[in-house]
C-alpha cells in the first residue's frame, strides 16, 4: 500500500503563511517571494482554495447529539444480568456513535498534512465573484506591493493585456487614483471568467483594488456593501461589473469608484 506523499517544504511554508503562523521576519522574506514569482502565488492561491474548512469541523463537534449519546449510555449502564446474556446492544451503538464522530475530527487534523499535493480537499467555493476578491485580497500587506518596483511600461502592458481580455480599453490615466501608486494589473479567472485585479498602494489605506470582470451580468448602478473589514462599490454596464474595494472610509469610496465609472 502506498503511503501519503510527504508536503513540499514551500507548500508547508504557505500554509503557516495563510493561517498567520510565520513569525514577522519569514512572512516579509516569503511576501518578497510571492510578489516576484507568479508561480509561486499561484500555488498559494491553489492552497488558498483547497484549505479544508476548520470551522467546518468545529460545526460539526459542536452539533454531535452528546445529550442523546449520554442518555444512551445512560440507559446502558450494566444490571444484574444471567451470566450467558449477550453484551447490550445500546452500549455498542452509542460508543460506535462516539467514535464516528471522534475518528472524524482527528481525521481532519491529519489530513490537513497528509493528502498528497495532487489531491485536493474541497469546500465551497466563494458564493460570488466580489466574495473571492475579498478574500484575495486580505492576503495582501502594504509590503506585497511596496516591493513592487514603478515600472510605466510594465503597468501599460499589463492593462493592455488585461484590456484586451475583456475587450474594454484600459490605460494608466483611465483607471488612476489620486494619491495611490498603480503597482499591478494582473489577470485572473473567477469560474472560466476573465477577471482583472488593478492594486494600488494607498499610503492610509495599504492595498486598495479596482476589479472588472466579463459577467454578462444586466445593468446595475453603483450600490456599496462590506466585506471582510473592506468597503466595496460595485456597478455593472454592458455584461461588465466593476469594484472597488479597500480599507478606505465609504466616502472617499463613493468619489473614487464614480470617477472610475464615468472614466472606464
Amino acid at each position: 500500500m502506498s503511503t501519503p506523499e510527504t508536503p513540499l517544504p514551500i507548500d508547508v511554508e504557505l500554509t503557516g503563511y495563510l493561517d498567520g503562523e510565520l513569525d514577522a521576519d519569514a512572512r516579509h522574506a516569503l511576501e518578497a517571494r510571492l510578489a516576484a514569482d507568479a508561480s509561486l502565488r499561484a500555488r498559494r492561491d491553489r492552497l488558498a482554495a483547497g484549505r479544508p474548512d476548520a470551522a467546518a469541523f468545529d460545526r460539526l463537534l459542536d452539533d454531535a447529539p452528546h445529550d442523546r449519546l449520554a442518555a444512551l449510555l445512560a440507559a446502558a449502564e450494566p444490571r444484574p444480568q444471567p451470566a450467558r446474556r449477550t453484551a447490550n446492544p445500546l452500549l455498542a451503538i452509542a460508543a460506535a456513535l462516539v467514535l464516528i464522530v471522534a475518528g472524524v475530527a482527528a481525521g481532519f487534523g491529519i489530513a490537513r498534512f497528509a493528502l498528497p499535493p495532487e489531491v485536493q480537499v474541497v469546500h465551497g467555493p466563494p458564493a460570488s465573484w466580489r466574495e473571492a476578491v475579498a478574500e484575495y485580497l486580505a492576503l495582501y500587506t502594504d509590503e506585497t506591493l511596496a516591493i513592487i518596483p514603478d515600472d510605466p511600461d510594465l503597468r501599460r502592458t499589463e492593462l493592455a493585456a488585461a484590456g484586451e481580455r475583456l475587450a474594454i480599453a484600459l490605460t494608466p490615466d483611465s483607471v488612476a487614483l489620486p494619491g495611490m501608486t498603480l503597482k499591478r494589473t494582473e489577470l485572473l479567472d473567477f469560474r472560466g471568467l476573465p477577471l482583472a485585479q488593478i492594486a494600488y498602494l494607498s499610503p492610509e489605506a495599504g492595498p486598495v483594488a479596482f476589479c472588472i470582470i466579463a459577467n454578462g451580468k444586466p445593468d446595475a448602478p453603483l450600490a456599496f456593501e462590506e466585506r471582510d473589514g473592506f468597503n466595496v462599490g460595485f456597478w455593472t454596464v454592458g455584461g461588465i461589473g466593476y469594484m472597488v474595494i479597500g480599507k478606505i472610509p465609504q466616502p472617499r469610496l463613493e468619489m473614487l469608484a464614480t470617477s472610475l465609472e464615468s472614466r472606464v
